[in-house]
């Protein structure tokens, strides 16, 4: 049931599935840094558009990566693709939050909190990036206060999105991808969990990534592509076939059963290969 996976040199995978990661800007200001933390998911409405955040830009302080130049920007807080869809294309295409240096000309991408919103397709993916000496419980924790006041300030019959917390640019595009394809994204992590164990030496956890390719999966085949986490490069693909995946939505669709997975992914932020490490250290 686990299914076969092998693998194979890299197909022609778009950047646009998997940006490889810029030089990436950084708030000049603690002011900055605190305003940037804070978690944009709490949008009261009336109604389950209400509920949806506008797309919205702000003015920054940042400091360029390559020389160091203070600099005011506008960056986005939240993409609305309802409102402009065409946000979508640029967020896959990695040009979201991308500015260029007023002083050395230099482009890259300013990494801060983004929320992603498709009322249409019921997405809601928030992605909260680890920066200064912020760790993933501090993410958590702010993520699930988050939720649970937008939740509380919901009217009783509007039910809430299904907010779903990425903390690296990579996992925001793969997770748009994947909710896309109306796959589950829990159960994918555990997909990518037996990919770790099962080749734990073309594929040590600790340095590469599992990115989960829309365009390369078909009918018989989900496509996962290995990136190197110190180089971004894309180096193999590995594959899973889709039955199988199948077979695992029907084994977790019972109770019991369901508790297990949820069990090993508790969330909200939900990594298989994370979750391989742990294991792996607690068997050691």
């Amino acid at each position: 049931m686990h299914g076969e996976s092998g693998f194979a040199p890299p197909a022609q995978i778009a950047d646009l599935i998997h940006p490889r990661d810029k030089p990436v800007g950084v708030f000049s200001h603690t002011r900055s840094q605190m305003r940037s933390a804070r978690v944009w998911i709490v949008f009261p409405g009336r109604n389950r558009h209400d509920a949806a955040p506008m797309s919205q830009k702000r003015k920054h302080e940042i400091a360029c990566p390559f020389c160091g130049r203070e600099q005011t920007v506008e960056l986005w807080d939240a993409l609305n693709a309802d409102e402009d869809p065409g946000l979508r294309e640029e967020l896959v295409a990695g040009r979201i939050n991308r500015v260029e240096c007023v002083g050395c000309r230099k482009g890259f991408r300013v990494d801060k909190p983004l929320v992603y919103r498709d009322v249409e397709q019921d997405l809601f993916i928030h992605y909260d990036p680890l920066l200064g000496a912020r760790a993933l419980p501090d993410v958590e924790k702010a993520f699930r206060e988050g939720v649970a006041e937008l939740n509380r300030l919901l009217p009783p019959d509007v039910e809430p999105p299904d907010a779903h917390l990425v903390v690296e640019w990579s996992e925001l595009v793969e997770r748009l991808f994947l909710l896309e394809e109306g796959l589950d994204a829990r159960l994918v992590e555990h997909v990518k969990y037996l990919m770790y164990r099962q080749n734990p030496d073309q594929l040590p956890a600790d340095k590469k990534n599992l990115l989960f390719d829309a365009q390369d999966s078909t009918d018989e085949q989900l496509c996962f592509v290995v990136q190197d986490r110190a180089t971004h490069k894309l180096e193999a693909v590995l594959n899973f076939a889709r039955a199988d995946y199948e077979a695992l939505v029907n084994v977790f669709d019972s109770g019991d059963q369901l508790a297990l997975l949820e069990e090993q992914f508790p969330g909200p932020y939900y990594n298989g290969r994370l979750r391989f490490l742990q294991d792996q250290a607690e068997e050691d």
